[in-house]
C-alpha cells in the first residue's frame, strides 16, 4: 500500500485553485495568462509562449535592487539574501495557499516569489506614483494602452495569482515606501477594480477608495481636492487580502465586506431586503427574460449606482444599476465567480448577480431592451455576442441561498396578476406613442359623445310621447 503514503497532505484553507473542469469548458481561455505567468500553476509557460515577460521580471528586480544600492547602500548579494531569507521562512505558508499540490523544488520556488513579487510591486508604483515619471517614460510597458489592460487582465486571472502575504512581508523589506497601506494603494491605482461601471462614475469611485486607503494611514498618501464622501473603511479589513483578485473581490463589494458596518445607518428595507434575499434554500434560472417580464407589466430603469449588484423591484419598477460591457467584462467576472464557487460559502455576491442577469437575457432583444432601458451601456457592439457572454457566465454554477430570491418572489407575484397584464398590453399596443395616445383618447371622447347622443335621443323621443 505505498499508495497511501504518497499521498499529498489534505489542505484545510487553500486560497488559489485551479479552475474545476466543468467551468472551463464553457471557455477556458479566458482563464489562462495571455502575457504574464505568476504563480505555480503556468509556470512551464514561462520558457515557451509567456517568456518575454520573464526578461521584465529580472530587468525590475535589477532596476529595484540597483535603486536601493544607491540610496542605502546595500549591497546587491545583502539584498538578495534578505528577499531569500525572509521568502525561504514563508514557504511552507505560501504553498499551502495553493489548493494543488506545488511541484517544484524548493529554490524554484523561492525564485518564482521573488520575481513574481518584486515585478508586480515595481509595476504597481511605476503606475501610481510621479516620482517613477522618468522610469515609466523609458519602460517599454508603459509605452502602449494595450499592453496595461492585457497585464491587468493577467494580474486578476484565478490561476495566476501569489498570495498577499508575500507582496507585503516583500513591500515591506524594500523599505522606501513600508506601509502596507500604500500596496493596496498602489495595487488600486492599477488594477481594473470599477470597469464594469460607467466610465465617469467608475472613475469616481476609484477616486474615493483611494482617498478612503489614503486617510487610514499614518501619514495620509494624498490630500483631498475635492470633499469627496470617503467609504468608511475598517483598517483590519484591509490585512486579510489573499491575493490580487480577492483585494479586487473586496473592493467591489466594499460595503458588504470593507467598510465598518452601522445597523442604523441602512435604510429599514434594505437591510430587510437583503437579509430575506440572501436567506433562500435554493433558486433556479428565473423563467421570464427581460422583453418577457415587460410584456406581462414590469417596467425597467437603469439607475447610477456604485453598487452594481444593488438591484431593486418596487411598484412595478425594476431598477438595474448601469453595467458597462467591454472585451474584458467576461474574463474579470468569470475569475471572480470561479472564486467564489471554489472558497466562498456564501454571500456570493457576484456570481448571483450574474445568474440574475442570464435570467434576464436570452435572446438579443433581451440585451436590446436593457441598453434601450440605459441598463447595459454596450463597448462592443453586438447584441448576439452579449446575449450568448451571458448565457454562458453562470454555466454549471449551483445556485443556492440566492441573492435576490425575494425580487424574483416579487416579479412572479407581480407577473401572476392579470390586471398587470391587461395594463401592459393596454401600454404596449394602445398608448405606446403620443399619437397612440391621442388616438385613444379620440376614439374615447367619440364614444362618449355617442352616448350622450344616445341618451340624449332616447330621453327626447320619451318627453315627446
Amino acid at each position: 500500500m505505498g499508495k497511501l503514503d504518497q499521498l499529498p497532505p489534505t489542505r484545510p484553507t487553500s486560497y488559489i485553485f485551479r479552475v474545476h473542469h466543468e467551468l472551463r469548458t464553457v471557455n477556458k481561455k479566458v482563464y489562462e495568462p495571455v502575457m504574464l505567468s505568476i504563480g505555480p500553476y503556468h509556470y512551464d509557460k514561462r520558457q515557451t509562449d509567456l517568456q518575454y515577460m520573464e526578461q521584465h521580471k529580472l530587468r525590475y528586480l535589477n532596476g529595484l535592487i540597483k535603486r536601493k544600492e544607491e540610496e542605502k547602500g546595500a549591497s546587491r548579494f545583502d539584498q538578495l539574501s534578505e528577499y531569500l531569507g525572509v521568502l525561504e521562512e514563508l514557504e511552507d505558508q505560501a504553498r499551502g495557499y495553493y489548493a494543488d499540490p506545488v511541484a517544484l523544488e524548493k529554490n524554484d520556488f523561492l525564485e518564482m516569489l521573488l520575481l513574481d513579487g518584486c515585478f508586480i510591486i515595481e509595476l504597481f508604483r511605476k503606475a501610481a506614483w510621479n516620482n517613477y515619471r522618468h522610469e515609466r517614460e523609458m519602460d517599454p510597458l508603459f509605452k502602449a494602452d494595450w499592453v496595461a489592460l492585457i497585464l491587468g487582465r493577467d494580474l486578476m486571472l484565478l490561476e495566476n495569482q501569489i498570495p498577499f502575504f508575500v507582496l507585503e512581508h516583500l513591500h515591506s523589506i524594500i523599505g522606501d515606501m513600508p506601509d502596507p497601506l500604500l500596496l493596496i494603494f498602489t495595487a488600486m491605482t492599477y488594477l481594473p477594480v470599477y470597469g464594469g461601471l460607467p466610465s465617469a462614475l467608475g472613475l469616481l469611485e476609484g477616486k474615493i477608495a483611494l482617498l478612503s486607503i489614503s486617510n487610514l494611514a499614518t501619514e495620509p498618501f494624498l490630500l483631498p481636492k475635492s470633499p469627496l464622501q470617503c467609504r468608511r473603511l475598517k483598517r483590519e479589513n484591509l490585512s486579510d487580502f489573499k491575493h490580487l483578485l480577492d483585494l479586487v473581490r473586496k473592493f467591489m463589494l466594499a460595503e458588504e465586506i470593507l467598510e465598518m458596518k452601522d445597523e442604523r445607518a441602512l435604510p429599514p428595507q434594505q437591510g430587510q431586503r437583503a437579509l430575506t434575499e440572501s436567506t433562500s434554500v435554493s433558486t433556479k434560472k428565473y423563467k421570464y427574460s427581460a422583453t418577457e417580464l415587460r410584456n406581462l407589466g414590469v417596467r425597467f430603469k437603469g439607475v447610477a449606482r456604485s453598487k452594481f449588484y444593488d438591484i431593486t423591484f418596487e411598484n412595478g419598477l425594476l431598477e438595474i444599476p448601469v453595467i458597462q460591457i467591454d472585451d474584458g467584462t467576461e474574463g474579470r467576472f468569470r475569475n471572480l465567480i470561479a472564486y467564489e464557487e471554489h472558497y466562498v460559502r456564501e454571500n456570493k455576491y457576484i456570481g448571483d448577480y450574474m445568474s440574475f442577469m442570464d435570467g434576464l437575457v436570452n435572446t438579443p432583444k433581451d440585451v436590446e431592451l436593457l441598453r434601450h432601458k440605459g441598463i447595459i451601456e454596450s463597448l462592443m457592439g453586438d447584441d448576439e455576442v452579449i446575449a450568448t457572454m451571458f448565457n454562458n457566465m453562470c454555466k454549471q454554477r449551483i445556485l443556492s441561498n440566492f441573492y435576490y430570491a425575494n425580487i424574483l418572489e416579487k416579479l412572479t407575484k407581480h407577473c401572476s396578476k392579470k390586471r398587470n397584464v391587461w395594463m401592459a398590453k393596454l401600454r404596449r399596443n394602445h398608448l405606446s406613442s403620443p399619437w397612440a395616445i391621442l388616438s385613444v383618447l379620440a376614439a374615447l371622447l367619440l364614444l362618449i359623445l355617442t352616448i350622450t347622443q344616445t341618451i340624449y335621443t332616447a330621453l327626447s323621443f320619451y318627453s315627446e310621447k
